[in-house]
């Protein structure tokens, strides 16, 4: 039977500056029969030092202590140890911290306001090889990663085909539907079709809606169409 086949096995360092924290944490960890609490560290120094001694199976690694923080303590484990397994254990939940985080090298990240059930489920995971992200910040990661990959429109208008942004010009110049239809030779239905799309796509209701639109958002209509 492996480690990774029996939780009993899981030995663990616990890196914290909180003393009360880590007793806790190891009181809870040890009463649920899933790990051995092997080494204790106040700093990231200290946990460096210790995790080459010890070699655990996984880290507890609280990113914001004095001295060397947990994020240098945790890129210089995986320099020197690739295969460490680590477990960021932090009170921040903004994106950027999360991102920074999962950069520095850490398998899982749990919050510290997550319930004890979701710390040994990450536990479970990332000695099983997988990696790990609290419920309450992965909804952070996914938006993020959907906004990396949305193409970014240098101009409100970009979503608007060329013959909307030409009515919209028309529009703005105080010419009414039947005036736009005469001098694009086109219907009015049509006219009013292109209006309502380009006034959809805009989030737009009405005229004055579009005029502060165009202010607000600096846009140039062209003089000549």
């Amino acid at each position: 039977m492996t480690k990774e086949d029996d939780p009993k096995h899981y030995r663990v360092l616990l890196a914290e500056d909180h003393a009360l924290l880590r007793q806790s944490l190891k009181a809870y960890l040890e009463s649920q029969g899933l790990c051995k609490v092997i080494g204790q560290a106040q700093d990231g120094r200290e946990a460096m030092r210790l995790y080459g001694e010890l070699r655990p199976d996984i880290v507890l690694m609280d990113l914001s202590m004095p001295g060397v923080d947990g994020m240098v303590a945790v890129k210089a484990i995986k320099r020197d140890f690739p295969d460490a397994r680590i477990i960021a254990l932090t009170a921040h939940r903004s994106e950027d911290y999360l991102h920074a985080a999962l950069d520095s090298g850490v398998d899982g990240y749990v919050v510290k306001a997550a319930s004890a059930e979701d710390l040994l489920t990450a536990i479970r995971a990332v000695c099983r090889g997988e990696a790990y992200v609290s419920p309450e910040v992965s909804a952070t990661l996914i938006n993020g990663y959907l906004r990396s990959t949305r193409p970014e429109h240098s101009s409100p208008l970009d979503s608007l085909t060329a013959r909307e942004r030409h009515i919209l010009q028309m529009v703005l110049k105080g010419f009414k539907n039947k005036e736009i239809a005469e001098k694009l030779f086109l219907s009015t239905r049509t006219v009013e079709k292109h209006r309502a799309n380009f006034m959809k796509k805009l989030d737009l209701h009405n005229l004055h809606q579009v005029r502060t639109f165009v202010k607000t958002n600096a846009i140039e209509i062209e003089k000549e169409f």
